[in-house]
């Protein structure tokens, strides 16, 4: 697995993905749905299987007096991931800049131009850009403008 700390100028590998993106604080049963689906994705169509996630997590930006939640630190996620089989693990720097940024700006440079995404992948409780704005209604409706294809994943059911 390659790992990129940035989207500018990208190898051929890690473009035309599909790729699943969230904070990904732990690979639990939910994330790895998430990560799995982006995977199956990648497999039937031939292109290579990516993931993007944000250090550190936004809620240290948000909340830093909040008690530690993280789940897992990050060389254990980038671990977890690497052993699912995904090729690329894309880790976006998240601070003050980064989140000021709005969703659909995020969705056309980094999504679009950036990584050229053929599918993504994100859970029903996804939200990112200023303000939380973007949603998986977002990244659908910019999907079929955009060309890209989009998947929610629902949450899973432990019962």
């Amino acid at each position: 697995m390659q790992i990129f700390r940035h989207t500018e100028n990208l190898p051929v590998g890690a473009r035309g993905s599909a790729v699943a993106i969230g904070n990904f604080d732990g690979i639990h049963r939910g994330h790895q749905g998430v990560i799995g689906e982006a995977g199956r994705i990648a497999h039937d169509q031939g292109i290579p299987w990516s993931v993007l996630t944000f250090e550190p997590h936004p809620r240290s930006l948000f909340k830093p007096t909040d008690e530690a939640f993280r789940l897992t630190p990050f060389r254990t996620k980038a671990r977890h991931i690497e052993e699912l089989g995904v090729d690329n693990l894309i880790v976006l720097h998240f601070d003050k800049d980064f989140s000021a940024q709005t969703a659909e700006d995020f969705i056309t440079r980094v999504l679009i131009n950036d990584l050229a995404a053929r599918h993504v992948v994100s859970g029903y409780d996804f939200v990112f850009g200023n303000n939380r704005a973007g949603n998986c209604d977002l990244l659908l409706h910019r999907g079929k403008e955009e060309g890209f294809d989009f998947t929610c994943v629902s949450a899973i059911d432990d019962g």
